[in-house]
């Protein structure tokens, strides 16, 4: 099978990270977004990452890759097999997407927008959703060492691989002093040999 990724989409990063830890084997193409490429070729919206089986269907997004992956090679497991706690894993999940989404979105009206042309309600809304999403996952999380469960899952790896891109690039969005359980399960997570091997380029 094989990945494309962009190095900097912390998206691309949460199946790269699943891919190492169940040793699935995989090629990885590795695409700059803002120069010409043939991405749409195989995914219609161009969007990372893009998973083509061998089998040569090709899934997008990561919450549907990463379901296939822990379906199909489901050990270890990062995406409970019990209904409720299924349900739980993939909403803390979402919390997290949720949160890059808004990051991600805040990012795009300063790359593309002048100072002037800038809309403050726009910004203000998204770091809204930031700090409470952020809120809701470390309120969640408390002293305990994973966010759902006795081991790490989905929502876990999901929001360390989010909250990398943002201590990189856009570190204003993320206080460890506000949240140091988030900051805590990241620094757990980095020490993982598939957090190294896929850890986001330098700003």
């Amino acid at each position: 099978m094989k990945l494309h990724i962009s190095p900097t989409s912390s998206f691309s990063r949460k199946v790269r990270v699943l891919l190492i830890e169940k040793q699935v084997p995989h090629e990885v193409e590795v695409l700059n977004l803002w120069e010409p490429n043939e991405l749409q070729k195989v995914n219609p919206i161009g969007k990372v990452p893009t998973l083509v089986l061998d089998d040569g269907r090709v899934l997008i997004s990561s919450a549907v890759i990463a379901d296939y992956l822990d379906e199909r090679y489901p050990d270890p497991r990062f995406i409970p097999a019990d209904p409720e706690r299924r349900l739980e894993v993939r909403q803390l999940e979402a919390i997290a997407d949720g949160v890059m989404d808004a990051v991600a979105a805040s990012l795009y009206e300063g790359r593309f927008h002048d100072e002037a042309s800038r809309s403050r309600a726009w910004l203000e809304r998204q770091r809204g959703k930031v700090d409470a999403g952020l809120t809701a996952l470390e309120k969640r999380l408390g002293n305990r060492p994973w966010l759902c469960g006795e081991s790490v899952t989905l929502a876990d790896i999901a929001i360390a691989c989010h909250l990398g891109f943002v201590t990189t690039r856009a570190p204003q969005f993320f206080d460890a002093a506000r949240f140091p359980g988030l900051a805590r399960l990241v620094r757990d997570l980095e020490a993982r040999p598939s957090f190294k091997a896929t850890a986001p380029p330098p700003a």
